[in-house]
């Protein structure tokens, strides 16, 4: 005791056998694992700050070194590092499903299909040879006490591959983006059949298998019980997923537990590879991506970038720490060169793989050069995986010895790999020639860099208006704001700039006489490359408009994953064009359903309907009693009742009961008679021929037939000694059993009472297959007609450009037509389509309307939180929605046209004054060159529109044509119109001759509004802003604007539904009495639709359809003298105006109006008010003498716009009974243009002395010809009764 008493605390070792166990606190593994996080977080922050290549998992490792060091000489680092040395099967439970999910997960699903043979090939053979060869190695001279399952199990942990550091290295390469999918797959599925071998060999090597029937039952269960499972988690998973499609937390938890549930269900109990289901679950999970939206499955992915992470920097520190603390002893020189033996062999067994593998990965999948082989071989680095095997190995008893060298192997193969390998990956990639970029790309992103500095220059020119920027040093913000091309430091590899302008993408020539650079054409292999550059780029255009579509509610999420798959299959084609007889499929009724539906047709079909009344009275009547409904209800009554004695007769074991024999039999007859007079009625009524075209009547009549031999047996069975009954070895019973049998094919015939409820299935089964694909054609339409608006900014060569447009415009007009088509047939499933469309697409601007005002601070976080809780309930419910929609009344589409919405008055006229009227197929309506005549409101049907360009170029106008989807006036084109649409609407406002014909392409009914009725209805709704002639410009200026404004540079980068939502409350003045327009600050943006203008300042000539800039102050319009142009502009000039943000149109147009810059017509003189009292003042002498007196401050008073376009007797005399009746009509007093021209002389007198008396009594208190001229016009806009005054 006294010995033990004098041990001191030095003397104690911790890894002596015979010391207790000391219980460590798990708070400290806790403290160690986060701990090594921030750590990596610090470590991860230094290599970006040093802007090095070094692989973060190697600098983990040795920190984890560094700490197991530290713990190996000091015994109080020890409990700290407890947490390292845990259960390797807790550890693999914990860390390989987040490894695997997260691989798995990001994999591209398409690409993974399509290289499924190409990763099959070289995972499973590649893995196992690679095994092998690094077996014999290790089994000749890594250790001689090793047997070879030993060194085959070593073989085994050599091989699986983590490729995540160099797949962002070869994405940027050509046929970068099929390689790196190839290298995660392999990896993916090379993880699995290691784990499966593995299991495999450590059992065999601890007993557990003991005969090779034994390994093989366990491989296929193993295998195919994880494949089972996977597909089974990864179902159950992506439902999950689908359902839960806001909410961010769902999403996050469904694919964390399906992970982890897939994992250890397999592992733990039913004894399957959890791994490989994991993996599949994973797969199957991502191809849901589009289940949920766009920014939770962005959490979702970013949350397992997140897990991955912090499960790498964990293991590969744990690991440092149990070398450098365990195993320093095993250590030698000997180890560390048995190390680069091990990562040769294991690379060389990997390249002997890949060149035997070439030939035939060649042709299958996307295919491969040798040199994306090479760098498949490179990039095999190995990963986590390896070293939790390794880690296996080590704690298990058995094989305890092999596995310190099997983790000092391990580890030292998977660090080289990484410090050699992933450094390198880029100069190996720059040596086989798979870092050149292509001409398109080098064109492409110079394009994209000069874009992004005119929005510099434009950002910073808008900065130094900035009263509290001005003094900034801008020479630092250019300097310090100005990039240098990507591609141009890639390819030289230094900072400085560089004069080679291959670089830039272009090479120019510089011509002898002019020394002008003159850009080369591109040779036709670069012209091949840059088409096949451009054909990628448009497609990846049409991915991101369906998932906007998508995330606008435009699409049904199975209807973009079908749209997304399209365009991957396009993006793997030669043509890189999307298949439109694939998708045609989508939207016409499957085969097998039309062929089951025609039958049912036939066999619902009745016999009148082939058959003439008879003209006899006999046959009349059973004519008319067959044709009852009641007759066939009797028939089913008798049926029913006719088969319990059937299957009383079969059914009853003899011997039989004489008296039950005799009722059977007098049954029989019964029924024979009802059946037999029965086809003797409809015989007589139908005739012969009539009777057999039915079915239904010859089925009848087979079993009447039938029946007949059987009544044939029962006389003689009667009138003879012989028994049937009794006889039951009797072949005639035996036919008489049969015969009676058959009478149940009478069962069918009640069938046919329920072939309506079967149709009606179908025809819903069609139709939501057919909504389905109108879903998915109406998405595509708009992708195409958004991509050929962003081709220019897409290509920047002509020809391309032309190339694609015309290519894609033909894709659209295919399917615009036959959607229009499968409308004319089946308009309830389109109108289905549409209105779940409208209200998602409405529940959505809801949703961003809602965001804004909790960031305008009008909602706190929870009454956010309710609203949009209650706005996402209904876009669920809309998604969900399974229920069709019937098509609306003709008044109701009439009544729902965009310039009718809300004039009731205006609709109920139009209803009153217009008729439908039916076209047949090619059918003209409009003819090019023909004066307008009318509107027309197409209700059903398809038109065809085609447009030719005018003969002559006339600039000051647009073309009679308002389908427009380019700007590109001198090209004809084509486009189809479908019910809901107003034809000819331009032509009624502009009064110019058709530019295009509308042909009928089916079968069409519309209302037809004449041309007087609508200009009737102008003066019936003659708002300038609101009223009818200008809400119907309203909605052509928003169409042109859609195509004029994101050719701006503002407007560059919103969408069509943002750009339509601010259009929302543009608005188009009645500008007839304006000269001089002048633009204030209420006015954001102005675009001109029709007519020309002039900017005042600059003298530039502005020609439809055209966007105004900013910097334009005041616009001279066509009724001013001062526009300096030849020739006669007839069109009225039209524009356009988005106000700003809250602004009010009235406002806007009123304030136009008090503007004294502004110039309108007089209504009295052909001078306008301005040169009219500056004419009176120079003639009046005493204003000479006032001009020196103090300027008097003029009072603000707004003015009516109505009042300064129409006159101001617009409604003075009109009661309010007369304004508020049907259609009220104002007089000729009421509008001065219109008024005969004896009255309009007198008014115009009239108006002058007005003027002049104004003018004679406010002249001694003016001091300025611009104060003159503006009270001038205040008093002119006074009412009547103030004018009489200042005359008095």
């Amino acid at each position: 005791m006294v010995e033990n008493t004098n041990i001191t605390e030095e003397s104690v070792r911790f890894d002596d056998p015979g010391r207790p166990t000391l219980a460590y606190p798990s708070y400290l593994g806790i403290l160690f694992i986060f701990t090594t996080l921030l750590v990596g977080v610090i470590a991860r922050t230094l290599m970006h700050w040093m802007k090095t290549s070094f692989p973060h998992r190697v600098v983990m490792f040795f920190v984890g070194g560094l700490v197991g060091f530290c713990a190996n000489r000091y015994p109080s680092f020890r409990p700290l590092v407890n947490v390292c040395y845990i259960d390797i099967d807790l550890m693999l439970l914990i860390y390989l499903p987040t490894l695997l999910f997260c691989t798995s997960y990001s994999v591209d699903s398409h690409s993974f299909l399509k290289s499924l043979p190409q990763i099959l090939l070289v995972s499973a053979p590649g893995s196992l040879l690679t095994s092998l060869i690094v077996a014999f190695m290790a089994y000749y001279l890594i250790e001689s006490s090793w047997n070879f399952a030993t060194a085959l199990l070593f073989g085994v942990i050599c091989s699986p591959i983590y490729p995540v550091e160099v797949v962002k290295q070869l994405k940027e390469t050509s046929k970068g983006k099929y390689i790196s999918v190839l290298l995660l797959g392999e990896g993916l599925v090379g993880d699995a059949t290691v784990m499966i071998e593995f299991t495999a060999l450590y059992g065999y090597l601890a007993f557990a298998l003991s005969n090779a029937s034994q390994i093989l039952l366990l491989l296929i269960r193993y295998a195919g019980g994880g494949i089972l499972l996977g597909v089974v988690m990864g179902k159950t998973a992506g439902a999950l997923l689908s359902i839960v499609y806001y909410d961010m937390l769902c999403a996050v938890t469904v694919t964390l537990a399906g992970a982890y549930l897939t994992y250890y269900i397999g592992e733990k109990f039913l004894y399957v590879s959890g791994l490989l289901a994991t993996v599949i679950t994973g797969i199957l999970v991502s191809t849901k991506k589009s289940a949920v939206a766009g920014d939770v499955e962005q959490v979702v992915t970013n949350f397992w970038l997140i897990m991955a992470h912090a499960t790498n920097t964990v293991i590969f520190t744990m690991v440092g720490v149990v070398v450098f603390e365990k195993l320093p002893y095993v250590i030698s020189v000997k180890q560390v060169s048995l190390i680069f033996v091990t990562y040769t062999t294991v690379y060389c067994s990997r390249l002997l793989v890949y060149s035997a593998m070439t030939p035939i990965l060649r042709h299958i999948g996307y295919g491969m050069t040798w040199q994306h082989c090479m760098a498949c071989v490179w990039g095999g680095l190995r990963g986590p995986l390896c070293l939790c095997l390794a880690l296996t190995v080590l704690q298990t008893p058995a094989v305890a010895d092999a596995g310190e060298i099997f983790l000092i192997q391990t580890t030292g193969l998977v660090i080289l790999s990484l410090i050699i390998n992933a450094t390198l990956m880029q100069k190996v990639l720059k040596l086989l020639g798979l870092t050149e970029i292509s001409l398109a790309k080098k064109a492409n992103m110079t394009n994209c860099v000069k874009r992004i500095m005119v929005t510099r220059d434009r950002c910073i020119s808008m900065l130094k208006m900035d009263r509290f920027l001005a003094d900034a040093n801008w020479d630092l913000v250019h300097a310090g704001t100005t990039i240098k091309h990507p591609y141009q430091q890639q390819m030289s590899g230094r900072e400085g700039d560089s004069d080679d302008e291959t670089y830039m993408g272009y090479r120019y020539t510089t011509c002898p006489d002019c020394e002008r650079e003159i850009p080369n054409e591109p040779t036709k292999k670069e012209f091949a490359e840059m088409m096949r550059e451009a054909n990628q780029r448009v497609l990846k255009a049409m991915k991101i408009s369906y998932w906007r579509q998508y995330e606008h509610g435009k699409i049904s999420k199975d209807g973009v994953r079908t749209l997304i798959q399209a365009v991957e299959v396009a993006a793997d084609s030669e043509d890189g064009r999307v298949n439109l007889e694939q998708l045609g499929t989508l939207w016409r009724p499957k085969p097998p359903a039309e062929w089951l539906r025609r039958k049912l047709v036939d066999m619902l079909a009745t016999e009148t309907s082939t058959f003439q009344i008879p003209h006899t009275y006999g046959r009349q009547v059973c004519y008319e009693m067959a044709s009852s409904v009641w007759f066939d209800v009797f028939i089913y009554i008798v049926i029913l009742c006719n088969t319990p004695v059937i299957l009383c007769e079969v059914a009853i074991p003899p011997p039989v009961p004489i008296t039950v024999i005799h009722t059977v039999k007098i049954l029989n007859f019964v029924f024979y008679i009802i059946y037999f007079l029965e086809m003797v009625i409809k015989m007589l009524g139908f005739g012969i021929y009539g009777y057999f075209d039915s079915n239904w009547n010859k089925l009848d009549f087979f079993i009447i037939v039938m029946a007949t031999a059987d009544l044939a047996l029962d006389i003689i069975d009667t009138l003879t000694s012989w028994d049937k009954w009794r006889n039951s070895n009797s072949s005639v019973l035996t036919a008489t059993k049969l015969l009676r049998m058959l009478r149940f094919l009478r069962l069918f015939k009640l069938a046919r009472v329920s072939v309506p409820k079967i149709m009606g299935y179908i025809d819903k089964m069609i139709d939501i297959q057919l909504a389905y694909g109108y879903d998915v054609g109406k998405g595509f339409v708009t992708g195409e007609q958004e991509v050929c608006n962003l081709l220019p900014q897409l290509v920047d060569n002509v020809q391309i450009q032309e190339t694609l447009n015309s290519r894609l415009e033909a894709d659209r007009l295919t399917v615009t037509r036959q959607l229009g088509l499968l409308q004319r047939d089946r308009p309830w499933t389109a109108i289905t389509v549409k209105t779940r469309q409208a209200t998602t697409s409405t529940l959505n601007i809801m949703l961003l309307d809602a965001m804004q005002l909790k960031e305008e601070g009008f909602l706190d976080e929870m009454e956010y939180t309710l609203l949009v809780n209650a706005i996402q309930d209904k876009v669920q419910q809309c998604r969900h929605r399974g229920s069709l929609v019937a098509p609306s009344a003709p008044e109701t589409q009439l009544r729902a046209v965009s310039w009718l919405q809300g004039n009731e008055r205006l609709a109920e006229f139009f209803l009153d004054n217009s008729e439908i009227i039916n076209y047949n197929n090619e059918d003209i309506l409009i003819s090019r060159g023909e004066e307008p005549k009318g509107i027309y409101i197409l209700v059903s049907g398809l038109l065809e529109a085609t447009y030719i360009p005018p003969d002559t170029d006339v600039k000051e106008s647009i073309p009679n044509y308002e389908f427009l989807t380019d700007l590109k006036f001198s090209e004809m084109k084509q486009d189809f119109i479908v019910s809901g649409n107003a034809v000819g609407v331009l032509g009624v406002l502009t009064n110019r001759p058709y530019s295009y014909t509308v042909r009928c392409e089916s079968a069409v009914q519309a209302y037809f509004i004449k041309m007087h009725i609508v200009k009737e209805a102008f003066v019936l709704a003659p708002h300038p802003i609101m009223g009818l002639e200008a809400s119907m410009w309203r909605e052509i200026g928003i169409k042109l604007a859609m195509l004029v404004l994101p050719t701006v540079p503002t407007y560059h980068s919103w969408s069509s539904d943002r750009l339509s939502m601010r259009l929302e409350h543009a608005f188009v003045p009645c500008l007839k009495a304006f000269k001089i327009f002048a633009v204030n600050e209420l006015m954001e943006d102005i675009v001109l639709l029709d007519g020309v203008c002039q900017d005042m300042t600059t003298g530039e000539l502005f020609q439809p359809p055209c966007y105004i800039p900013r910097t334009v102050h005041r616009l001279i319009l066509p009724n001013s003298s001062q526009l300096l142009l030849k020739g006669n502009y007839n069109s009225e000039t039209k524009l356009l105006i988005i106000p700003a943000k809250d602004a009010d149109e009235l406002d806007i147009m009123e304030d136009e109006i008090d503007d004294v810059q502004c110039e309108l017509v007089s209504n009295a003189s052909s001078r306008c008010l301005y040169h009219k009292v500056l004419r009176k003042l120079s003639a009046d002498p005493r204003s000479q003498s006032r001009r020196t007196r103090p300027k008097r401050r003029r009072a603000v008073r707004r003015v009516n716009y109505r009042e300064s376009v129409w006159g101001k007797r617009q409604t003075s005399g009109t009661s309010e009974k007369e304004l508020s009746s049907k259609y009220y009509k104002p007089s000729l007093v009421d509008f001065p243009e219109r008024l005969e021209p004896t009255k309009l002389k007198e008014k115009q007198l009239e108006s002058v002395s007005v003027t002049k008396s104004h003018v004679s009594s406010f002249t001694s208190h003016t001091d300025s010809e611009q104060e003159i001229f503006a009270t001038t016009l205040t008093k002119n806009k006074r009412n009547s009764n103030g004018g009489r005054d200042g005359r008095d």
